[in-house]
């Protein structure tokens, strides 16, 4: 269930009067749904802490991690220089606040060397993490967070680029729902657009490596630098591909939620595209929510690392061609 801001903000207050705060929290959602603004009242609401951005917060019990560098990656570094200041013993009614904003882009062993400190956090912690792209994190890190999903108050609904890049592939699918061949178009579009989209992510994060090892070089013999940040590339790489191909998957859950609420008569539905209209009269409420759980059975074989091209090619049939059983 996605809560707004200030539901989101009375819950977890109700929950600190109670003494259940939890330790760690997920806080997903772009930051029009709040989640910066969220961490922001907790952190006044918990430490007296006044800032109007994450960028500008400067308490004696609160600290930021966010990206750095050009391929903006979170390291192991950056983590471990916060271990200092959670082994501090806070002042009575204080809490040690760490926010970790964009924490999809914690590398590997950054996110594996905060599991013991997300497993057994010091006394008088509090850790939250913020994501617009939770299926990016490692399962492990998932599982030790409370997760608390923020929604938009705003009518409409705003895509990512690649949304709405795939968009046009959509639309013209949906007016076809129940022909295979629709189906097998789409799948088409889908490995069409991630491959490209794959490309530009490469060259994007590539570029930057190189641009930062001709910054660190100067002056410095660094020749196997850019050959020990390998691992650390490449695993940006794939997180940012895998984060772009769970927007796509989520356009797909959009579509055919909005549909039920349309064929339901649900008011102020504001679809994202006209097609949605002639989807919901065409398509039962039942039919519809086969295949929204179509695409959750496509996402949960991609997470247990299914053949991508085989998983579309079974899943896309039930999402867009002859009806789920």
């Amino acid at each position: 269930m996605a809560f707004t801001q200030d539901q989101a903000f009375e819950l977890l207050c109700n929950a600190r009067n109670n003494g259940r705060q939890p330790h760690a929290m997920l806080f997903t959602g772009s930051t029009h749904a709040g989640t910066h603004k969220l961490a922001l009242r907790l952190a006044a609401a918990l430490n007296g802490a006044k800032a109007d951005s994450l960028e500008s917060l400067q308490h004696p019990y609160c600290r930021v991690l966010r990206p750095g560098s050009k391929i903006r990656t979170i390291s192991i570094d950056t983590v471990r220089s916060v271990e200092p200041f959670l082994a501090l013993r806070a002042e009575d009614g204080a809490t040690k606040l760490v926010i970790i904003d964009e924490a999809d882009r914690l590398m590997p062993e950054a996110a594996n060397a905060f599991l013991k400190t997300l497993e057994e956090p010091p006394p008088q912690t509090l850790i939250i993490l913020i994501t617009e792209i939770p299926n990016a994190l490692l399962p492990t890190i998932l599982s030790r967070c409370i997760r608390i999903d923020l929604r938009e108050t705003q009518p409409g609904v705003r895509l990512s680029t690649v949304q709405k890049l795939f968009l046009p592939a959509v639309r013209a699918a949906l007016p076809r729902v129940g022909n295979d061949v629709a189906a097998l178009a789409l799948r088409a579009d889908f490995q069409d657009l991630l491959s490209k989209r794959r490309e530009e992510i490469t060259e994007r994060i590539t570029s930057a490596l190189k641009a930062e090892a001709k910054s660190i070089s100067e002056g410095t013999d660094i020749r196997n630098w850019e050959a020990m940040q390998k691992d650390i590339t490449n695993a940006r790489i794939e997180s940012e591909y895998l984060g772009e191909r769970s927007q796509m998957l989520e356009l797909l859950t959009l579509c055919f939620g909005q549909a039920v609420l349309i064929a339901s008569q649900a008011p102020d539905v504001h679809p994202i595209a006209p097609e949605l209209q002639t989807l919901a009269s065409q398509c039962s409420v039942a039919d519809l929510l086969r295949r929204m759980r179509a695409v959750d059975d496509l996402r949960q074989d991609l997470s247990y690392n299914v053949n991508e091209a085989l998983a579309l090619d079974s899943r896309l049939l039930d999402i867009i061609g002859t009806s789920p059983l």
